[in-house]
């Protein structure tokens, strides 16, 4: 099990002297400046713990601390909303917070997930067939055999790979595909674009909390591999900006 997703060891090497390079060189329009809650790079964000106490053990996603560095930021359209991603400097991880915004800048979505395995595969087909791919198939096994079923849906683009009397069914629906550009300074001066091929799944943990599961097929300039994350809902209004 991989501790740190290449991507992600990447930005980490990112420590705040660094963010603030390019200010010595004479940048001084920032690419952060309008970002949902005033978040920045190079600012911190203080995490709420309650939902990890409630969730208790049986929670994948581990608490990242009650403080956290924002080292890069990434962003991409999803039809008219926009999606942020803040990479975040957890105790031992960086964390990723995602918030999806409308275009009146409403709150649609907040989670936040921390890198959980990665797989670098010698069948891509396994993963991303247009028939039976891995990557999008209405349920998703951990290796510990814990269970996910799809959150994301798409009626028109289903196709049912196996149906019995139980009405038991298998299906699968195509990942959804985004390029990604994470600026990983405030002033644009580094910036990366990573392919995804992406599928949501989650489990009831709980009455009172659930965790998510983002499985992708990843390609940035270090490489392609699956990666898996887990996470948990995180309200925005809990978070503190500083």
């Amino acid at each position: 099990m991989a501790d740190t997703l290449n991507l992600l060891k990447r930005i980490a090497l990112k420590k705040v002297d660094q963010l603030k390079e390019s200010a010595s060189k004479g940048w001084t329009e920032r690419i952060d400046k309008n970002l949902p809650m005033g978040v920045r790079i190079g600012g911190m964000v203080e995490i709420p713990q309650v939902d990890f106490v409630l969730g208790g053990d049986a929670l994948k996603v581990k608490y990242p601390g009650t403080s956290s560095i924002v080292l890069s930021y990434g962003t991409f359209p999803v039809g008219g909303s926009l999606v942020h991603r803040f990479y975040l400097d957890g105790e031992d991880k960086v964390y990723l917070w995602q918030l999806v915004t409308d275009p009146k800048q409403t709150f649609e979505e907040s989670k936040l997930f921390m890198p959980y395995d990665e797989v670098y595969p010698e069948d891509w087909d396994f993963w991303l067939s247009s028939t039976d791919g891995y990557i999008g198939l209405s349920a998703f096994q951990l290796k510990d055999g814990t269970q996910y079923v799809r959150v994301w849906e798409d009626e028109e683009a289903e196709t049912v790979l196996q149906e019995d009397a139980s009405q038991n069914r298998l299906t699968r629906i195509p990942p959804v595909q985004f390029m990604e550009k994470i600026f990983l300074d405030p002033y644009g001066e580094t910036t990366e674009m990573v392919k995804h091929d992406s599928m949501l799944y989650g489990r009831q943990v709980n009455e009172n909390v659930a965790e998510y599961l983002l499985v992708s097929a990843v390609n940035e300039k270090a490489g392609a591999s699956v990666q898996i994350m887990v996470g948990i809902e995180l309200e925005p209004s809990t978070v503190k900006v500083i």
